[in-house]
């Protein structure tokens, strides 16, 4: 058998008659098919069933079962049914003849003798049929599988999964989750499709609308809009689509719009939770934003007057008088700016909303001073003029004096940002006695005025929240679309005042945690004004401690023992070494000093100091590794060692007690706490 013959279709001749049969087989041969014979009906069906040939020759007179039997019999066993059977008789063709052929399932009839190009050409017209039926079938079987597949996947999905005729405007196919994201069941939508807009909020449905209609040229579309379920849900919905083209049709040329798509496939998706998220994400970068505008903004009032106090000491001969208001500045000021920092620092604290108050008495008229120390010089820097009318009583009310002073200097700060230069800014103080308690008690009432441009009624409103919605309307209020809103983005005194020198410090943020102050203290705030140009008036209200609880203090520190003591201070920063080194020595102590922890390690035996004041931070040899190594040498066992650092978080505490130190001060040390620990060393000793 040729090399072909493996690949040609196996033809099976079947005839009684030898000389016939030999000549069937040879035009077979011709025509490049692979051939088996047989003789006999049974041995038919035996070959069929050994050797599944594609075609079968088949004489309609065999010894033992006619052809047309073997051909019956054929057509009805299932494993062999598709074989293909042509049926040869010989005399002349008779319409009865060829119609038993047909009705016992011939596929095809010979008259014999037959010119061999008829015979072959009547196989392989036979096969060809047969082959493009096995197509035909495995396209369709694909096709349904492929559908299988396909429904199986869009129904386990949560989106919803359609398909559209564009040319009829029809649904061919909608996904069963249509139901649960839509409220409808998806028969109604496949029956009308416009139903799907009937939930739509009313301000989307135009814009839906004509992204649909555009949709139906391009098959293309990509768009956000809100509806509403049935049960009232408000859900954000993203709708895709995308065109389907036909084999015949160039995707190059339906994207420039020459061809409309077969069909369109698109998915409509739940982003509501996704949304959320998203803006929830927005939300917390503006608070951080936020928090760091506020930062800024809080500690840059106590910067201000420290540094104008650092510019009178500067200069070339300072009055005595100068010398001692400038010390007295700084003393405030620094005061006020640590306390600041410990506070502003701890975000954990700000994030969870939790401020710590200090439970003092404090004089109300200290705080008011000082935060119009801290205001004065962005005044000036605008040319305003501000009055102070305090009353001559005390103002003793309790709460914390650095909160308190915060809650002044941020509304001066506004007042004097927000007021054309040259303006009017006043501040008074009126104490209000409580009848039901005599003289026992009552409210202090405070009203930063000023003349600046005014408040609108709907900003009046939302001026304490920072995350208010912006109103483009109030873009022109002025002072109040500053204050109130979160698109704070430069000066409002029209090029009147030197917007370059103290710009504005963020969205609102400070108003906020002053209501929050306020409100911690006990107290209230309100802001009123005529109207947008006309100025605005913030009053406070404090509840006022009974006199008789009010024991002023002397402004100065309490008295300290003189005793000296030896004290090693270790630190890598030199001004901060050479600062605390005149302290302790003002103090009458003898002071020892270290750059770093070696050194600090190699004098100790020597000097034997009673304290260590010992940085954390410093490089090669940190202040732990440093403590460690102190606290091992037998000269330093009675020695108290102190952490000296700008980390004062309650783990920077708790490694400090951990690595031998005995106490924990934060930078910038305050010199009571200091003198204090001393004493106590004192009260061992």
């Amino acid at each position: 058998m040729r090399p072909q013959a493996n690949r040609a279709p196996l033809i099976l001749n079947v005839d009684d008659r030898e000389g016939p049969r030999y000549v069937k087989s040879r035009i077979l041969h011709r025509g490049e098919f692979s051939v088996i014979e047989a003789a006999t009906g049974q041995s038919t069906l035996a070959v069929v069933r050994q050797h599944a040939p594609a075609l079968v020759l088949l004489s309609s007179r065999l010894p033992d079962i006619s052809g047309l039997e073997v051909c019956r019999l054929i057509k009805d066993d299932p494993e062999i049914a598709r074989t293909l059977v042509l049926l040869t008789s010989p005399g002349e063709p008779q319409a009865r003849q060829r119609v038993e052929a047909l009705n016992c399932g011939a596929d095809g009839y010979l008259v014999e003798p037959a010119e061999p190009e008829e015979v072959l050409s009547s196989i392989q017209a036979l096969l060809r049929l047969r082959g493009a039926e096995d197509a035909c079938y495995r396209t369709t079987q694909a096709l349904h599988d492929n559908e299988d597949l396909f429904r199986q996947l869009a129904e386990s999905l949560a989106d919803v999964v359609w398909i559209l005729d564009p040319a009829a405007r029809q649904l061919l196919f909608v996904s069963p989750s249509f139901e649960a994201l839509w409220g409808h069941p998806a028969a109604e939508v496949m029956e009308e499709p416009r139903r799907c807009l009937d939930r739509l909020v009313a301000a989307d449905r135009p814009r839906v609308e004509a992204a649909l209609a555009s949709m139906l040229s391009d098959g293309r579309m990509d768009i956000e809009f809100q509806m509403t379920r049935p049960d009232g849900q408000l859900r954000e919905i993203r709708a895709r689509a995308f065109p389907v083209h036909g084999a015949g049709q160039a995707p190059a040329r339906a994207d420039l719009g020459n061809s409309r798509p077969l069909r369109i496939a698109g998915i409509c998706q739940d982003v509501t939770l996704q949304n959320r998220a998203g803006r929830a994400l927005r939300d917390e970068e503006r608070r951080k934003d936020q928090f760091l505008a506020m930062l800024a903004h809080e500690l840059r009032n106590p910067l201000a007057p420290l540094r104008s106090a650092a510019d009178m000491l500067q200069q070339l001969s300072p009055s005595r008088e100068d010398m001692f208001r400038a010390r007295d500045i700084i003393g405030r000021q620094l005061h006020h700016l640590t306390r600041l920092v410990d506070e502003l620092l701890d975000i954990s604290r700000f994030n969870q909303g939790r401020i710590t108050l200090r439970q003092d008495l404090v004089e109300l008229r200290a705080a008011l001073n000082t935060a119009v120390e801290a205001v004065r010089p962005e005044i000036e820097a605008y040319r305003h003029t501000l009055r102070l009318s305090l009353p001559e009583q005390p103002l003793p009310v309790r709460g914390d004096l650095v909160r308190l002073t915060q809650i002044f200097s941020n509304l001066l700060h506004n007042a004097a940002a927000y007021t054309p230069a040259g303006g009017q800014i006043t501040v008074d103080a009126t104490l209000d006695q409580d009848p039901a308690s005599g003289s026992a008690g009552g409210y202090v009432t405070v009203r930063v005025r000023d003349n600046g441009t005014g408040l609108s009624e709907a900003l009046q409103r939302l001026l304490f929240d920072p995350l208010a919605p912006h109103d483009p309307a109030e873009d022109h209020a002025g002072e109040g679309s500053s204050r109130g809103s979160s698109n704070d983005n430069g000066n409002t005194n029209d090029g009147m005042a030197p917007s370059n020198v103290f710009p504005h410090d963020g969205p609102g943020i400070g108003l906020t945690l002053v209501q929050k102050l306020v409100v911690l203290h006990g107290g209230t705030i309100r802001a009123n004004s005529p109207g947008p140009g006309q100025g605005s008036t913030f009053t406070v209200t404090l509840p006022v401690e009974p006199w008789h609880k009010w024991h002023p203090g002397t402004g100065k520190s309490a008295a300290h023992s003189g005793v000296s003591r030896r004290i090693m201070v270790v630190d890598d920063n030199a001004d901060a070494l050479e600062a605390m080194t005149m302290t302790l020595q003002t103090m009458g102590h003898t002071v020892v000093t270290a750059p770093d922890g070696p050194t600090a390690v190699a004098l100790a035996t020597a000097a034997r100091p009673e304290v260590v004041l010992l940085d954390l931070g410093m490089p090669a040899m940190d202040g732990f590794e440093t403590a460690r190594r102190l606290r091992a040498l037998p000269e330093m066992r009675g020695a108290t060692l102190v952490a000296l650092t700008g980390f004062g978080q309650p783990e920077d505490r708790r490694r400090a007690m951990e690595a031998g130190f005995d106490q924990h001060l934060v930078k910038p040390a305050d010199l009571d706490a200091l003198a204090h620990l001393l004493d106590t060393l004192k009260e061992r000793a």
